[in-house]
């Protein structure tokens, strides 16, 4: 049986200079329970929140493994115990696939994707070992629809919120029950935060500068004054979340947003009529007793 996070829980985030990091921070602050560990590349960018015994302001580099195991030490000696990680920390970058260089590519993969396996593993060990038996604890990825769906532009982002949303899917199935360590892929689609302006744009590759070209399309989209009028409030996202994190009942996966959730039950309903089309010849490189060796692998 799964025992709720506490009401004092202590939640270590990690990306809180703005967007959702800072929404999060700030709504939490605001209950006035929760204790929070607050982190930011620069401890200046987390002056919006006020000096309080419930609040650890950090620096914290995820793409540093130093940098990480100092934060979490620190917010064990602080509190004595670690409830929630959220693994906020993250950009966007855009451009085509073979324009954008391999340093491009594989810093955003040290932040977006290696920051978040190696938060989660070095707080792993608090959720079994320092908090109470049976506590554990609850870690959230702050993923995207991006992390379900790829778009044209995105190769590399989507590349590292795949790998995320993969890493999670594997990890969560290692837990023992009795350890009481839940996941929660968390999957906004647009949201009300400076994450457009933000976004890191590779050099262009010649051949796909065409206006017509699909990334051409989503730059536009992307570029386009007043887009994010339309997306979701950051405040509602992160209250849903926290209300979602505290009950008894967490979903694995949480779509925010009616475009993350549209075009995600799209996508779903696509691979279902594609498996379905394609069923026959699948299944005609071997036998049933193929399937049946690995019921064991079915939730």
């Amino acid at each position: 049986m799964t025992k709720s996070i506490p009401e004092n829980a202590v939640w270590l985030i990690s990306g809180c200079s703005s967007g959702l990091g800072q929404n999060l921070s700030t709504l939490l602050q605001e209950t006035n329970t929760y204790r929070i560990v607050a982190t930011a590349r620069r401890l200046s960018a987390l002056s919006y929140l006020p000096s309080s015994p419930n609040i650890l302001k950090l620096e914290l580099d995820v793409t540093s493994q130093t940098s990480i195991d100092a934060a979490v030490a620190a917010a064990v000696e602080k509190f004595g115990r670690i409830d929630v990680l959220v693994n906020n920390a993250g950009y966007g970058l855009m451009g085509d696939a073979e324009g954008t260089s391999d340093a491009e590519a594989r810093e955003i993969m040290d932040t977006n994707f290696w920051g978040a396996v190696n938060m989660t593993k070095a707080v792993l060990p608090v959720f079994r070992d320092v908090n109470p038996a049976g506590d554990g604890g609850v870690v959230v990825m702050v993923s995207s629809m991006g992390g379900f769906i790829g778009f044209p532009g995105g190769t590399y982002y989507h590349a590292s919120k795949f790998a995320m949303e993969g890493f999670t899917e594997s990890v969560a199935k290692e837990m023992f029950p009795e350890w009481n360590i839940r996941f929660l892929i968390l999957e906004p689609g647009g949201v009300k935060t400076k994450y457009a302006s933000g976004i890191r744009y590779s050099k262009r590759h010649p051949a796909y500068l065409d206006p017509k070209g699909p990334t051409n399309q989503m730059i536009a989209y992307l570029q386009t004054p007043g887009i994010e009028d339309a997306w979701g409030d950051a405040v509602l996202v992160v209250k849903a979340l926290v209300k979602v994190v505290a009950s008894d009942d967490i979903p694995f996966r949480l779509p925010m947003g009616s475009d993350a959730w549209g075009l995600m039950k799209a996508e779903v309903h696509g691979m279902d009529k594609e498996l379905e089309k394609w069923k026959s010849v699948s299944e005609s490189s071997s036998g049933g007793e193929q399937l049946e060796s690995v019921e064991f692998l079915k939730k």
